[in-house]
């Protein structure tokens, strides 16, 4: 336990100021992994009258009441009830960690993709490898979703996806249009992204081509290693054991990302505001272009949010992360999953909530409601396709998701290079730093600060 504690000691600051925010439906819920009554544990086995406890975060608008009217199917058709507890964002880690360590918890609990290694590297959460196959283990998600139940040295499925979001290319349809570009084309790639970018810089004043967030911005490393590994590089070397932000892959990647502040292709403004500003900047007619989730797709239709000017709301377009000069296209795939406690004195009650959340129409409607895409691949294939090309880009886009290698001292990793990469935006802008030394000088230091952060986690 020594080193698990180790971890903890040296990882909690990162992962709070990591933490995830918010970051149709298809298939036959009488078939393979997305049915509860066909892959039932014996009945025997099962405790009608049994209170399984499930901590959630605050996802949508009303989660209270959207997660306990989901559920009363499932409380009818099984007789388990279930006590829901809403946890902050902002607290979560801490009761959750708490919980694995002291065994006095929940049954099951929500958490963020990317917390997940952290969270089974500390003990006390139940190896769900034997029951997978319930819900159509591996082969039912894309790669990058799959990967989020894993992690590095931990023999173990630790989680269940439940609900996806992905990175895509949002941008204004009439301004590429006045701008003279195809937009079947205008992201296929990196020469082409950058082109779209100078034809509206160049044809259509009143509106900036691109924006992104800066340093104050949680998830600033979403949107810029993407650009990365389209280069070939990649975070952390095969092993784990060493950075390779600084790589000449690396360099490739960060570099194209930031010419286009330092081109004046990308609002410098922006960098100033955090990611969710910058989709209000986007909403509010400010710029043509930037790299949302699909809660932006979520909130188009809804009247009371009213950061939208008419002229964007009717007009978004969503395209896949083009492709590198590799022809390799990735963007990050998120959302979050859901873990059981092993200190649970009601596991088979509890995987039976999993499965329940797992179906593709309950896992469709739920994602639905928080602006997500269910994490089940059929599920995202049918929603995407029955509601319309911006939906289907999305699911495109997490067919090519990655995430973050599974290892549980990420969030301090992501913490150190979410600064660097933020000084060399700022360099960028002309706000410190000589551009382009400042790329290599940058990421040299990420490496670094990152490879004293491995080796004092796991020496």
């Amino acid at each position: 336990m020594s080193s698990r504690f180790a971890i903890v000691a040296m990882t909690i600051a990162a992962l709070l100021a990591g933490a995830l925010v918010y970051s149709g439906c298809g298939g036959d819920d009488n078939e393979g992994g997305s049915s509860t009554s066909g892959n039932q544990a014996a009945k025997s086995d099962i405790r009608p009258g049994t209170t399984v406890k499930l901590w959630i975060m605050p996802n949508g608008p009303a989660p209270q009441e959207d997660m306990e009217a989901a559920l009363q199917p499932f409380t009818a058709d099984t007789g388990i009830n279930v006590d829901v507890e809403v946890v902050d964002w902002g607290v979560q880690l801490d009761r959750i960690r708490n919980a694995a360590v002291s065994g006095e918890g929940p049954d099951v609990t929500q958490a963020g993709t990317t917390q997940v290694p952290f969270f089974a590297a500390l003990g006390g959460f139940q190896d769900l490898s034997d029951r997978v196959e319930d819900i159509g283990g591996e082969g039912a998600y894309a790669d990058g979703v799959w990967q989020t139940t894993q992690v590095v040295g931990q023999d173990g499925t630790w989680a269940v996806p439940w609900f996806t979001e992905a990175r895509s290319i949002y941008y204004r349809k009439d301004v590429l249009e006045k701008a003279g570009v195809d937009e079947a084309t205008a992201f296929e790639s990196w020469d082409s992204f950058r082109a779209t970018l100078q034809a509206i810089k160049d044809n259509v004043p009143g509106i900036e081509p691109f924006g992104t967030p800066g340093k104050k911005a949680f998830d600033l490393v979403h949107h810029v290693m993407p650009f990365v590994w389209d280069a070939g590089g990649a975070e952390l070397s095969d092993d784990n054991a060493k950075s390779t932000i600084n790589s000449p892959e690396a360099v490739e990647g960060v570099t194209f990302f930031a010419d286009l502040v330092n081109d004046g292709l990308a609002d410098p403004s922006q960098l100033e505001r955090d990611g969710t500003q910058v989709e209000n900047q986007f909403k509010g007619g400010k710029i043509a272009v930037w790299m949302g989730g699909p809660w932006v797709l979520a909130s188009i239709d809804r009247k009371d949010d009213t950061n939208w000017v008419p002229a964007a709301r009717k007009n978004v377009g969503v395209a896949p992360m083009p492709a590198g000069p590799n022809g390799d296209a990735y963007t990050f795939v998120g959302g979050s999953d859901l873990m059981m406690f092993e200190s649970s004195q009601n596991q088979n009650e509890a995987w039976e909530l999993m499965k329940f959340l797992s179906q593709d129409k309950v896992q469709t409607d739920y994602a639905s409601l928080l602006g997500m895409f269910p994490a089940r691949t059929e599920p995202q294939q049918s929603y995407g396709e029955t509601n319309g090309a911006n939906f289907q880009s999305v699911f495109q886009a997490i067919q090519q998701g990655r995430t973050y290698a599974p290892i549980p001292q990420w969030g301090a990793v992501e913490n150190a290079y979410k600064g660097r990469f933020g000084n060399i935006l700022d360099s960028a802008a002309g706000k410190g730093g000589s551009y382009p030394d400042s790329v290599q000088q940058q990421l040299d230091e990420a490496a670094k600060e990152a490879d004293g952060l491995l080796a004092q986690t796991t020496g």
